[in-house]
Parts: C-alpha cells; structure tokens; sequence
C-alpha cells in the first residue's frame, strides 16, 4: 500500500501472478475497472501481424453466456462505457460506471476476458471491419507517413510493424489461430486489473479473484528483444495536396532513468505551441500548418518522432530547419526560463489528468508493468524538477543527432531530386 497526496493505492498478488491494484479517489462520482495484458503488437510474429488488435476488437461480441446484443444492453443500463485498445505492449479492456455497478462491471469485463465466444459470423463481419480500418489508414497519409516511418526506423523488429496488421495477415487469420495465440499469451504473470475512483479494494479483490485465481501459472518469458535504429531517408512518392514527413530518432525508454529529461526534451522541442518547432517552422516561416514532436517510449526502448505537413516546393527547407533546430538543442543550453516554462507545462499536464479516473487506472496499470509498484504524483513531479539545463544538453547531444535520423517522406515529389537534397 502506498500514499498518493490524499489517496491511497492498495495492492494484492494473487498466487499465480495476476496482480490486483486500486486506487481510491474520494471526489470521484465514478468508478473506472481496466483489465491488462502484458501482450501486443511487439509479441507478434510477422504471419501474426494484427491478432492483439483483432482480439480487441472482438472483445465485445460475445461470450459464451452473452451475444453482443447483450452486452450492449447491460453497458447502457448501467449508464457507463466500455472500450478496449491495443498498444505496442499491452492490451485493455475497461468499463466505467456508477460505484453501485462494480459488482455487474466486473463480471462482465471477466466474462468478455475469459470466455469470449469468437464466433464464426461475428469474427468475419469483424474481420471487414478491420480491413476498412486498415484501408482507411492507407488512404490518410497523416496515419501512413508514421507506419512507413516506423518501419523504416525499426525495420525487420515487430515494433516497426503496424498495431493493425496488414490485409494480407488480418484476412489469412483463422479462429484457431487467434485461439491459439490467446492460449499462449494471456497468462496469468502478464495480467493486471486495475481500479480508481470510487473503489473499495477488498471489494475489488472479492469480486474478481476468485476467477482469476482459477487460471493456471505460466511464469515464462515473453521473449522481447530490444531494435536496432536504422538511419537514412526513404522518399514515396504519392498523389495528395502536401507532403508529410516523419522522422525518428533514438530516445529513451519507460524505465530509463532519464524519461524526466526525454519528456522535457521533447516539451521544448515540440511539443506545444510555444516550442522551438511550432514557432520556427509555423509562426516564424509559415512551413507547415500542423508540426510537432513526441516520444513514444517501451520498456527496453524509444523514439522521438517529429512530424510536418507541408507545401511539396518547400519541403527540402522545412526539413532543413527540422534538423538545424535539432542541432541547435545540441550545441546551444536552453535558457533557465525556457526550461522553467517547459517543467510548468509538464507537470501541469500530468496533474491535470490526474483529475480523471481513466488516467488514474491507466497510470496504476503501466506502473506495474514498468515498475511494480505505485509511483506517487508527489515523486513525479519532484524528478521533473530536478532536471537540469544540463541533462537537457546531455541528451539532446546524445539522441538528437540530425544527421542520423531515420525519415520518411510521403508525397508529390521526385526522389531523383529531393534525396541528394536531404543527404547534404
């Protein structure tokens, strides 16, 4: 059990791993209920391609004790929602209701989590579904440019494959095969249930242990392996109105201890409308409508990314002052104002959604994922206040090398004539 300002995180193992974590908020009217898997996109063999995403999917359309009529009505009934999503590394189903609802909350996400039902007509009606939502990302080039980037950053590493599979994998997929995997994968070491808001812990634990309990230990190893960055520009070309460039560099794992300074870095970079980019690329030159940085950390790895749209005749010199920006975090300290103002912002954001049980539920769950353990508001935003200009400098000239970033440009233009441009 641990302290977080005026609320407390309760804990319980049970014994074959599945770890049960709560978090009461007293001014909460609501009660947010998540069950995690440890598994995703990064655990997939290439055949595998899209299966975490396509057991998401069907999380809601039917068990073996309701059709997916059924569970839409008892969600409505009880005036809340339910969701689920897949990421890299992890795979949840959730539900928010009223406190008085936790008992017919939690048996429906175990139901939808123990028993689902994958039947035949549902998993193709499904299975159309994703490959429009597969198509429909082809067909954005905002979405593509980041999948043709992450592939070229990470190439030949699941974690440069795309969350959803691709048509080829997603219509190759059979029951048996999601069966199959869903056997191998969800284990009970890999699950966490999370809870906060309104939320008694016992009562929690009453509720869900019982079934969890039943699942049989499987302490094996996931298997992961850390990518290599690879470097160098890919130009595809392609019909549309701007061109969208995406690049990657290295950055900094969930665990790493300089995640503060990687989340400042890229605060300053860009990160919001006062940063170097969206000022120098948008205000100052008018380059690019929408321009921005982010960084997308794992456990044993991460990325900073940086993306512009842009006019097809501008786009050599809107990358060229991407990367002297870059350069510059290297060779030129912030300023004590420009770090006190990017330290600000941070905390304030991380505060801010604080107030949402969602947030709550899912900060609990990658905590004990990442770190086993609760990790106080308090102790955040303390590391955030610690860092310095120099851890700034530090990394900056560590990972944001410009001339070995990976890149990816999408749009009406000639490789013949931009690459030896972008090679300079």
């Amino acid at each position: 059990m641990t302290g977080d300002a005026k609320t407390m995180v309760q804990k319980t193992v049970l014994d074959n791993g599945v770890r049960l974590v709560s978090q009461r908020l007293p001014g909460s009217f609501s009660t947010t209920l998540g069950v995690w898997v440890q598994v995703g996109s990064r655990d997939e063999t290439p055949a595998q391609g899209g299966v975490s995403h396509f057991i998401e999917h069907m999380a809601f359309k039917g068990t073996e004790q309701r059709n997916a009529l059924d569970i839409a009505r008892q969600i409505d009934r009880l005036g809340g929602m339910a969701n689920a999503f897949t990421s890299r590394e992890h795979t949840c189903f959730y539900a928010r209701a009223l406190p008085e609802h936790l008992a017919d909350l939690s048996d429906l996400l175990l139901d939808l989590f123990l028993n689902p039902a994958y039947l035949a007509e549902e998993l193709e009606r499904e299975r159309q579904v994703i490959l429009q939502e597969i198509s429909s990302q082809e067909d954005s080039p905002e979405e593509l440019v980041h999948v043709l980037c992450g592939s070229h950053f990470w190439p030949d590493h699941p974690l440069g494959r795309p969350i959803l599979g691709t048509a080829e994998t997603v219509s190759a997929m059979t029951r048996e095969d999601i069966l199959g995997y869903l056997k191998r994968s969800y284990r009970p070491h890999r699950l966490v249930v999370a809870a906060a808001g309104q939320v008694e812990h016992q009562r929690l634990v009453d509720l869900m242990a019982p079934q969890l309990a039943a699942l049989a230990p499987d302490p094996a190893a996931n298997g992961r392996t850390a990518p290599r960055a690879n470097t160098g520009w890919r130009v595809v070309p392609r019909d549309s109105e701007q061109v969208h460039v995406a690049m990657a560099m290295p950055g900094t794992s969930a665990v790493d201890q300089d995640r503060f300074a990687a989340a400042l870095l890229n605060t300053v970079l860009g990160g919001n409308m006062s940063s170097r980019l969206f000022q120098e690329v948008r205000e100052k030159r008018g380059l690019a409508y929408s321009v921005y940085s982010y960084l997308s950390s794992h456990y044993d790895t991460g990325q900073f990314g940086v993306y512009l749209g842009v006019a097809p005749e501008r786009t050599a010199e809107a990358i060229k002052v991407v990367r002297h920006e870059l350069q510059r975090l290297v060779t030129q300290p912030l300023s004590d104002q420009e770090l006190s103002e990017a330290q600000d912002h941070l905390k304030g954001s991380i505060l801010l959604s604080a107030e949402s049980p969602d947030a709550r539920m899912t900060r609990l769950a990658r905590n004990e994922f990442y770190f086993e353990r609760a990790v106080p508001l308090e102790e955040v935003t303390v590391r955030i206040e610690q860092v310095s200009v120099q851890d700034i400098s530090r990394l900056a000239a560590a990972k944001l090398d410009a001339d070995r970033l990976a890149g990816v440009v999408l749009g009406p233009v000639d490789p013949e004539a931009l690459l030896p441009e972008l090679q300079r």
